[in-house]
């Protein structure tokens, strides 16, 4: 029976070692700008793998793979030492990684598209300049010399754009033995995860579906076709994998771009532009940055000397974009519209500048100590007279200053973006007693003016000025546009509104008319950063931040004594369309250093929507009353 019967079928069965269940990682979706420019995306590597049992000669074999310039000498005495001990245990069927990112059509550095050099039969890179052997071909054509052997493509994580966005974007890597076990259904050994930035935000639309490779595998190691298979595997059957979502993000290259660029000139810093009408981030720059590579782990570059790296005092891996720091000047927009609503102060209110204020034995300094004169409202904050905001501090008070920037505007609250943010903080007198601090009446003027312990983001005060130029709409930021097909993608944002203000316009156009005169009238403390072709507005801050850290290099230390410089700008002055923050870490005065970065991004936002602000190209006189033009 056996024999003669069963014969044909057992004989086929004889032949068969095991059946192969092979995962298959689906690409991860790719991550665009509003553009489409690419910013993440999987691009495929190769491995050279083995299955011991089938390696017929180790040390044969990758000496031959040695002489073919595939493999290092000592990459071959590991390999052998790898077989040998998976043959003497349980391992000896397993495939195995033997040596992983063959080049092949990418840099094993940066994933850079290689293009071949017939003159010298090598692959170049057009980024780093480095040449290389095309292993994945060359072990391709020698496979037949190499039983055991073989070679498994994967995808891998790149990113074109390098460091640019890296802090919004985020980064992928390697699933630990925690995650593995806590989650069996979902990861395997090797599989990748979103760390941080959107990547991690948005891990399981862009992670997509594994799929499965079922097969029968013969005794001599090769692999049988489906028509070859025996009746009891011919039921065996694969699934494909399911590609993960694409992603478009509202940033925008272009002008990430320019405030990289901007922000390169100094230490530390942070740049942020939103849309005031969709709240659609269209920047989130932080620097210094680090970049993701298949060599490199979480690498700091830029602002640190002639390696390209970066002392860690300042905070690489930090996205201070969405750090808390203190916002000097920038704040007064707050109290100005507390002071206006709570009917403290009326625009023909004056108030005498000494250059001091003087307050229960205290004396708080303007930053003018030769003082201002007689202040109003508008060249008050034009000119950031602090006096004039210590007498309303100490009119308002803590609680009603809080309620303003909190209640009203959404600082000191976390803003709702889809990545990690800090919230910040606005102290109330409870705050103090929660921290068993004694509150002072005091700590209400040091709030006025954006110190004391204030803390705020740069996405949040660009979110509190969109509020003020886009008719009272506190937005919900997005970095997501789209996620799909970007053929699918809507051309338009949609906001989100946290919540309305009952601002009105008589009180917004004061401030802004103060805003206007920052930038475009000769006493404004951002006068020199001025476009005079198409004016736009904002407010300089100057936030007292004196650090000191041990062991530290003497010019970090110096650095760290420095005040942060700050820039809260919309633009243009008549016809709000673009928020932008400028953050400098230690930088200085706002006017001096945090202006130039926000004309900066500014100007490339002018240049690409010139169309749209053709008819405000001509400018106006500063002696001419601001009118402001709301989109219809």
């Amino acid at each position: 029976h056996l024999q003669v019967l069963e014969g044909d079928r057992y004989e086929a069965l004889a032949t068969i070692s095991h059946v192969v269940k092979d995962r298959i990682v689906p690409p991860r979706g790719t991550i665009r700008d509003r553009n489409g420019t690419v910013l993440a995306t999987d691009v495929e590597v190769a491995d050279l793998t083995m299955v011991p049992h089938y390696v017929k000669d180790p040390a044969g074999e990758t000496a031959r793979m040695v002489a073919l310039g595939v493999l290092a000498p000592e990459d071959a005495d590991r390999i052998v030492a790898q077989i040998d001990e998976a043959k003497r245990g349980r391992k000896r069927f397993h495939r195995l990684t033997a040596h992983r990112n063959l080049v092949g059509s990418r840099c094993p550095n940066d994933l850079s598209a290689l293009s071949f050099d017939q003159q010298a039969g090598r692959m170049v890179c057009p980024r780093c300049g480095e040449s290389f052997v095309d292993q994945r071909a060359v072990v391709q054509t020698h496979l037949h010399e190499l039983p055991g052997f073989a070679l498994h493509a994967r995808m891998v994580r790149h990113y074109p754009m390098r460091d640019l966005a890296v802090h919004a974007i985020g980064y992928v890597n390697e699933v630990n033995a925690e995650e593995v076990a806590a989650n069996r259904e979902r990861f395997r050994p090797g599989d990748v995860i979103g760390r941080s930035g959107i990547e991690r935000a948005l891990d399981d639309e862009l992670r997509g579906i594994p799929g499965q490779d079922v097969y029968v595998r013969m005794a001599g190691g090769n692999r049988l076709r489906p028509e070859e298979l025996p009746d009891p595997f011919q039921g065996l059957t694969s699934r494909p994998p399911v590609q993960g979502s694409d992603v478009m993000l509202t940033l925008d290259a272009t002008l990430q771009q320019a405030a990289v660029t901007a922000l390169s000139r100094h230490r530390s810093g942070a740049v942020v532009a939103m849309d005031v009408e969709t709240g659609e981030v269209l920047v989130l720059a932080s620097h210094p940055s680090f970049a993701i590579g298949p060599r490199l782990r979480a690498s700091p570059t830029g602002g640190g000397g002639a390696s390209g790296t970066v002392d860690p005092v300042y905070a690489p891996m930090v996205d201070k974009a969405v750090a808390a720091y203190p916002p000097g000047s920038t704040f007064k927009m707050v109290t100005s519209i507390a002071a206006l609503v709570e009917g403290a102060i009326a625009e023909p209110t004056e108030v005498f500048c000494p250059g001091h204020f003087d307050y229960r034995g205290r004396r708080f300094h303007c930053f003018k100590r030769s003082g201002h004169g007689n202040m109003t409202l508008v060249p008050a904050i034009a000119q950031s007279c602090d006096t004039y905001y210590y007498v309303l501090g100490d009119v308002l008070g803590l609680d009603t200053l809080t309620h303003y920037a909190r209640d009203w505007f959404g600082l000191g609250e976390k803003t709702g973006i889809e990545i990690f943010e800090q919230s910040g903080v606005m102290p109330t007198e409870s705050w103090y007693r929660s921290k068993g601090r004694r509150f002072q009446p005091g700590f209400a003027i040091n709030a006025s003016v954006g110190q004391g312990d204030v803390k705020v983001t740069p996405l949040g005060m660009a979110r509190a000025y969109a509020a003020l130029v886009n008719g009272g709409r506190v937005l919900q930021p997005t970095l997501v546009r789209w996620v799909g097909p970007v053929a699918d993608a809507p051309r338009e944002g949609t906001p989100k509104v946290v919540r309305e203000l009952d601002l009105s316009p008589e009180f917004v156009d004061l401030v802004m008319r103060g805003m206007y005169g920052a930038v475009n009238s000769p006493e404004g403390t951002a006068a020199k950063s001025a476009i005079r072709d198409l004016p736009f507005a904002g407010k300089t801050g100057t936030a007292q931040a004196r650090e000191s850290r041990k062991d530290v290099a003497p010019d970090v230390a110096r650095w760290l004594l420095e005040d942060h410089a700050w820039f809260v700008g919309y633009a243009p002055a008549r016809r709000p369309r673009v928020v932008v923050t400028a953050f400098i870490e230690h930088g200085g005065f706002g006017g001096a250093e945090a202006a130039p970065v926000a004309r900066k991004v500014i100007e490339a936002y002018y240049a690409e929507h010139a169309e749209e602000f053709a008819d405000l190209w001509e400018g106006f006189s500063e002696d001419e009353p601001l009118e402001v033009m709301w989109p219809q």
